[in-house]
């Protein structure tokens, strides 16, 4: 009621309960195995109910704690969201031990193991990461940081009482359903697979990946620590951890589904456009002949993950046959053009040729034909490999935004124009690429390439690069 700052409700699971509630309350919803608590709170600027999961305990703590603050303000008052906030803040800040607990309820127990699937230990963090012991007693992984994907698990560790934040990536194919499913249907993709983690293991170590960050500013997190059991034998046996560097959203790091959103289009071009200058052939980088060889010797001597040996050897030969299977998902978009009825053909005739020259490092006549382009390709440049984070306004009114870029398990050599093809198909809204959307964004990109094949030695002059 308007005049009733706060109400209680203790419901059993099994009930239910309909609230004709004013759009002023706000709830505050916690679980547990026998009660839901519900603690109602009027906030006159709320406009809608903002649930936060807390445990029976602390909800017990929070509600003692506002009805004594209720009892407080008298009868004809109301709490205030501001008032609200800080009697939780200060709540929480008061009973540690509580909140310590909810965190570890939720913890990602299956995901925050060695490859052995024992607990990681607090000192192991510490000691990877350079921190100090007093910094890690404990350490919480909530679910909302964790992600359980296709062909990996992770999730977001954090120190307490320190409070820094390291990234665990866990892999094992003998838990994983997706490598269950390729020993089925192409089980030489799971020596590919065992492949790409060392890769990735191997190029975040190396020198390169330091230089890289320190003379292009483009973000690659650092690995602290890598595990790497492959089992040549018996691939479904192999495991791998990775301990990575975070880019958190308290740092001002965020993700996109696709990119729309122009600045950071050109931002991520610029990051490519710096990578590919700085290793193209020719440049300065490889004057230091052991970062060159270290490179060479650490990632794919043909990168990218769409490269025809990294696929199904007939992926080539079945073009036409799954165009006739999945064309009607494009109706709308292309049945008015002429070809909608053979496209399947005309791309099958084309598809092998394409893929050769568009990753030509991987034949050894092309290899040399193409070496004068040869550089170094993130090779999977998808928006779920990309964070970006705005910096300040400059005084001629443009924003600095830093690229983070990451999973290089597909890097290796290949030509800048496919890393860029690759970037465009999958990582860019289709809405930014109509009505010379995609002509600006290219053009764009080759003027950032053309000034970092000079700043990098690649090439004297930007007409050099034409």
């Amino acid at each position: 009621k308007r005049q009733s700052p706060l109400t209680v409700l203790s419901l059993h699971p099994s009930s239910s309960l309909s609230l004709n509630l004013h759009p002023t309350m706000r709830l505050l919803l916690g679980r547990t195995t026998t009660t839901t608590l519900a603690i109602l709170l009027a906030v006159p600027s709320a406009t809608s109910f903002t649930a936060l999961p807390i445990s029976a305990k602390r909800a017990r703590i929070l509600t003692g704690g506002l009805q004594a603050k209720a009892a407080s303000t008298g009868p004809s008052n109301l709490l205030t969201e501001g008032d609200t906030a800080i009697i939780i803040s200060d709540l929480l800040k008061q009973e540690e031990d509580i909140l310590r607990n909810f965190e570890e309820e939720s913890t990602v127990l299956d995901i925050i193991q060695d490859v052995e699937g024992n607990p990681l230990s607090p000192q192991y963090l510490a000691k990877k990461m350079g921190i100090h012991t007093n910094d890690a007693q404990s350490y919480r992984c909530p679910e909302q940081g964790g992600f359980r994907g296709l062909m990996s698990n992770g999730c977001r560790v954090q120190l307490l009482p320190g409070g820094q934040t390291a990234f665990y990536k866990r892999i094992a194919f003998n838990e994983l359903g997706h490598c269950q499913e390729k020993l089925k249907t192409a089980p030489h993709k799971l020596k590919r697979d065992m492949k790409s983690y060392k890769v990735v293991a191997d190029f975040l170590a190396s020198q390169a990946r330091s230089d890289l960050q320190d003379k292009t500013g483009v973000i690659i997190p650092k690995c602290y620590d890598a595990e790497i059991r492959r089992n040549f034998a018996n691939p479904m046996k192999s495991k791998f951890s990775f301990l990575l560097e975070d880019l958190t959203p308290w740092d001002g790091w965020h993700q996109r589904w696709l990119l729309d959103d122009l600045e950071e289009c050109k931002a991520a071009l610029s990051a490519y456009a710096k990578i590919h200058a700085f290793f193209w052939n020719g440049s300065t980088f490889y004057d230091n002949k052991d970062a060159a060889q270290e490179l060479e010797a650490a990632v794919w001597k043909s990168g990218s993950y769409v490269q025809p040996e990294a696929q199904n050897w007939n992926q080539c030969k079945i073009v036409a046959e799954e165009w006739s299977k999945k064309r009607l998902r494009f109706k709308k978009e292309l049945s008015c053009f002429d070809y909608w009825d053979n496209l399947g053909e005309r791309l099958e005739s084309v598809a092998e040729e394409c893929g050769h020259l568009a990753h030509p490092f991987a034949d050894d006549t092309l290899s040399e034909q193409y070496k004068k382009y040869r550089t170094f390709t993130h090779g999977d440049p998808k928006q779920a490999n990309m964070f970006f984070r705005h910096g300040t306004t400059d005084s001629s009114g443009s924003e600095d935004t830093q690229v983070g870029l990451i999973d290089f398990q597909w890097s290796g050599f290949g030509l800048a124009s496919t890393d860029i093809a690759h970037f465009l198909t999958s990582a860019v809204h289709a809405d930014r690429l109509v009505d010379g959307g995609e002509d600006f964004l290219m053009r764009y990109y080759f003027d950032e390439l053309q000034t970092h094949l000079v700043k990098f030695g690649a090439v004297e002059t930007a007409e050099d690069a034409l």
